[in-house]
């Protein structure tokens, strides 16, 4: 269809991105170092924007290793920190990079059911009591992508207790924090870790513009330099001017008040999608989540979102399975980004799919 509206990408919707901005920042960023930002660098990325990093997350610079967006950071730390067979607790849904990437590398990948929220920590307990102790766990913890779900103070506390009891690492995974429309913010895991097990990543993607390619990672010492041994392997030199540019955004001030534009546009396109709920079929479960990008919904018993993504693109739409953020399973579950689209889109495209799943309702 000429019109079609699509609910699959989890990208920011045109109006997030400050052209006008970036320039600004881009042009300060070679005034103030040019000579740096247009030569080779070194694989953990540009200095002064890992200082500044650094002091954020309360550590050391020399644990701030700075990515091509955060899922090469993954990859990298798959690829140098863990080793194949390895166990590797996710929460199930989770991205569905993330998982390619787990089974692309040959890890064991242990589910854990997502709740309202968050991860039920209760399952990861039980596992490990029973001798399933994972190497590492993977958790996006606030307004989780895809199921929007954001993991309780009360989970964050006792994940971190069964950090300090059995030993494994945490992976906190966070580029939608900042993007909150309300609510008070937890404190993140990484921060509240007392263990050093818990490592840090997030990216710039969603608060200010995915092409710029500038995520980060907090690690121990020894590992932040494992991953800037692999990086050096692989592209020689980070790009310096991307991340000079996200240096001088971050210290001239501009930051809180494009996260601030970013989040009234997301909760704009939110609400529209939640209004848009009144066209679902009667037993169609959805917990509107309270930031980020993603609406996760269940269809009622008899439907099918795998057998009905067909229907759904026949009428324009497009969404992501379920079933691919899953290990096995979640066919009726799909994932609805509203965060690329306007709300006025947002409406049509929630009627054009609910018309689809009522049809298949009877």
């Amino acid at each position: 269809m000429s019109n079609a509206i699509s609910f699959a990408r989890g990208a920011p919707a045109p109006e997030a991105l400050s052209a006008d901005l970036i320039a600004t920042c881009t042009a300060a960023a070679l005034q103030a170092d040019g000579t740096r930002v247009l030569s080779y660098g070194t694989g953990n990325g540009y200095p002064p924007l890992r200082e500044v990093l650094a002091a954020e997350h309360g550590v050391a610079a020399d644990q701030v290793f700075i990515t091509n967006g955060s899922l090469q950071g993954f990859v990298f730390m798959l690829e140098t920190l863990l080793s194949p067979g390895d166990l590797v607790a996710v929460e199930a849904p989770t991205y569905d990079r993330a998982l390619l990437q787990l089974k692309l590398h040959g890890m064991e990948v242990l589910p854990i059911p997502v709740q309202s929220d968050g991860m039920d920590v209760d399952v990861l307990a039980a596992a490990c009591a029973a001798g399933r102790v994972p190497k590492l766990v993977y958790t996006i913890s606030n307004f989780q992508n895809p199921s929007g779900a954001t993991l309780s103070a009360e989970k964050r506390a006792a994940l971190l207790a069964l950090v300090e009891k059995y030993g494994f690492s945490v992976l906190e995974d966070d580029p939608y924090g900042k993007l909150r429309f309300e609510g008070e913010a937890l404190t993140g895991l990484h921060e509240a870790d007392q263990t050093g097990k818990v490592m840090f990543t997030s990216s710039f993607s969603k608060t200010v513009a995915p092409g710029l390619r500038v995520g980060y990672i907090i690690a121990p010492k020894e590992a932040a330099g494992t991953l800037t041994a692999a990086a050096g392997r692989t592209y020689i030199s980070p790009s310096l001017l991307a991340e000079g540019a996200i240096h001088q955004l971050i210290v001239n001030g501009h930051l809180p008040g494009n996260i601030a534009k970013v989040t009234a546009l997301m909760k704009a396109r939110c609400d529209a999608m939640v209004a848009g709920l009144v066209h679902m079929p009667a037993g169609t479960a959805c917990t509107p989540p309270l930031g980020g990008f993603f609406m996760w919904m269940e269809l009622p018993e008899g439907l099918s979102a795998d057998a009905l993504f067909q229907p759904a693109v026949d009428a324009g739409i497009t969404f992501v399975k379920g079933s691919d953020c899953f290990l096995e399973g979640g066919e009726r579950t799909l994932r609805l980004a509203y965060s690329g689209v306007s709300p006025a889109e947002i409406a049509e495209g929630m009627e054009r799919l609910g018309a689809v799943f009522k049809a298949a309702a009877g």
